[in-house]
């Protein structure tokens, strides 16, 4: 019975060390994510690109975006902020733990851009998801693919 109780006890202590690194992996990635909205809209490109590991990828198959690593993607960026303005929101996401050190992501997101080179452009609205594979490495989390996904665009 004492053994039968000692075992439950070092069950529960063990499974709740699971559960918090579980829950540790969950909160870094969901700051990822949280920041990448700020960055992308206001800069600057290096804290942008740190949200990225050195070979990621990231895509956009309904513009015909493919991009290999985190300069190539931090660039794209760079020339962004100098011709539009962009607002991204995240409405939702759902982060699911795969195995040790990596995980998946799905965010539904609007975004609103416009052209600063000519204010005549009509602003466009998009909504879609961001799909994401993520990993922890040296206690951080980092994007390390990124398929954007386009449901809708609309013309204000």
């Amino acid at each position: 019975m004492l053994r039968t109780l000692f075992i439950c006890s070092l069950a529960i202590v063990l499974g709740g060390c699971q559960i918090s690194q579980k829950d540790i992996s969950v909160t870094l990635c969901e700051d990822v994510l949280m920041k990448y909205p700020q960055h992308r809209d206001k800069g600057p490109v290096r804290d942008y690109q740190a949200l990225f590991t050195e070979d990621a990828t990231f895509s956009v198959p309904k513009l015909n975006i493919s991009l290999q690593g985190s300069d190539a993607i931090a660039n794209r960026v760079r020339s962004a902020l100098i011709t539009k303005k962009s607002i991204h929101m995240i409405t939702s996401m759902n982060i699911t733990p795969s195995s040790k050190n990596s995980l998946t992501a799905q965010s539904h997101f609007i975004l609103y851009l416009t052209s600063l080179e000519d204010r005549t452009q009509p602003m466009k609205v998009f909504n879609g998801r961001y799909e994401d594979q993520l990993v922890i490495k040296s206690g951080q989390c980092y994007i390390q693919r990124r398929n954007v996904l386009i449901d809708r665009v609309d013309t204000l």
